[in-house]
């Protein structure tokens, strides 16, 4: 569970909010039990719901779930599609939600299928890849504990995210959520296959880190490359068009005082060296604290801090011609186009990594 705590923070690029208290909630629903997580193909036949929770993330971390909110929303979707799912799938693997599906699926007896739609944390409901390939991901609905419950069908998936965000408050921050359901057949082609089991493997390798390793050491552990290894002398945040955090983090390299900034929304989305792009989105950037390496959240980056940032392939479905557009730099208002990755994204993050030219 460690492990894919520490994977799932990792694929969050800086959002997908804190994992640890979702961590606290699985081993509180599991007990002495297991949840099985599986491939499509052992999976077979039937349908696969992706569930999560939507909101403020901070308000989770806050108030839990009580119980009851996944089976309130799957009974609704049921209800609309007349389809009991075989299996669960998380909406999007990085952060809480990476995490939060085995809860999910311990509580309702399910096994959760190693997939997800977003293969990292990305902010709205059309952003996920099924979403972006013009699936529709209606009926869906949100609950709580308490018994409200809104179900939406017939929506685009920009009108969906628009309905759901303007509800969230009247479920106090965040909200349990249920997609319409997938089948088992065409996972391979709507969602990212593999990213549960990529965040345990990342998890499994940040926690055999050591205080002495070198940098670009433990970034080629995880099929990472080195962006600055450096304190942060500036973070200046405000508040974007779209009600979300916006910012820059500014960090001076050790090495020669380069100046890298980091421009963030809920993720880190876009990394430049002395202004010049050098990774973005849909890749994957973090930052982690040199003294222990563990990852540093968007919301939590302060001046003065030591870190070490990274650039982690995104997942390949993203750089796809036809869905780029969804989760490229302009997709959340910053006027560049997304940096061709210098990693080999068809490539397992076991294999080689190819650190290009140098960075600081």
């Amino acid at each position: 569970m460690g492990h894919l705590a520490r994977g799932a923070t990792l694929l969050g690029s800086g959002g997908g909010g804190q994992t640890d208290a979702a961590a606290r909630l699985l081993l509180r629903v599991l007990g002495g039990g297991r949840v099985s997580l599986l491939s499509g193909d052992e999976l077979g036949e039937g349908h696969v719901v992706p569930v999560g929770i939507v909101g403020a993330v901070s308000v989770f971390t806050e108030r839990l779930p009580s119980g009851g909110e996944w089976a309130h929303v799957l009974a609704a979707v049921a209800g609309r599609t007349g389809i009991r799912p075989a299996g669960l799938m998380s909406i999007e693997a990085g952060g809480v939600n990476g995490v939060i599906v085995f809860a999910a699926a311990a509580e309702l007896g399910l096994p959760v299928v190693d997939a997800d739609l977003q293969g990292r944390a990305l902010p709205r409901l059309d952003q996920m890849s099924a979403a972006a390939l013009g699936e529709p991901l209606t009926p869906l609905a949100i609950g709580d504990a308490g018994g409200r419950l809104l179900v939406l069908d017939g929506l685009s998936a920009p009108a969906a995210e628009r309905v759901v965000r303007a509800a969230l408050s009247e479920f106090g921050g965040w909200a349990a959520i249920a997609l319409r359901p997938i089948p088992v057949a065409r996972l391979h082609s709507l969602a990212i296959v593999g990213s549960l089991s990529r965040a345990l493997r990342l998890g499994a390798r940040h926690a055999a880190w050591t205080r002495t390793a070198d940098a670009r050491e433990m970034a080629a552990s995880l099929g990472a490359r080195v962006l600055v290894t450096g304190r942060v002398v500036e973070v200046v945040r405000h508040r974007a068009a779209t009600g979300f955090g916006r910012g820059s983090v500014i960090i001076r390299a050790d090495r020669g005082g380069t100046l890298v900034r980091l421009e963030m929304e809920n993720e880190y989305l876009l990394a430049l060296v002395d202004g010049l792009p050098v990774a973005s989105t849909p890749d994957i950037l973090c930052v982690l604290d040199r003294a222990g390496g563990l990852p540093v959240s968007c919301d939590t980056v302060r001046g003065g801090a030591e870190v070490v940032a990274l650039h982690l392939p995104g997942p390949p479905f993203w750089w796809r011609p036809e869905v780029l557009h969804a989760v490229a730099p302009r997709a959340f208002g910053l006027d560049t186009d997304p940096v061709a990755p210098p990693l080999d994204h068809g490539r397992s993050e076991t294999g080689p990594c190819d650190h290009s030219p140098a960075r600081p």
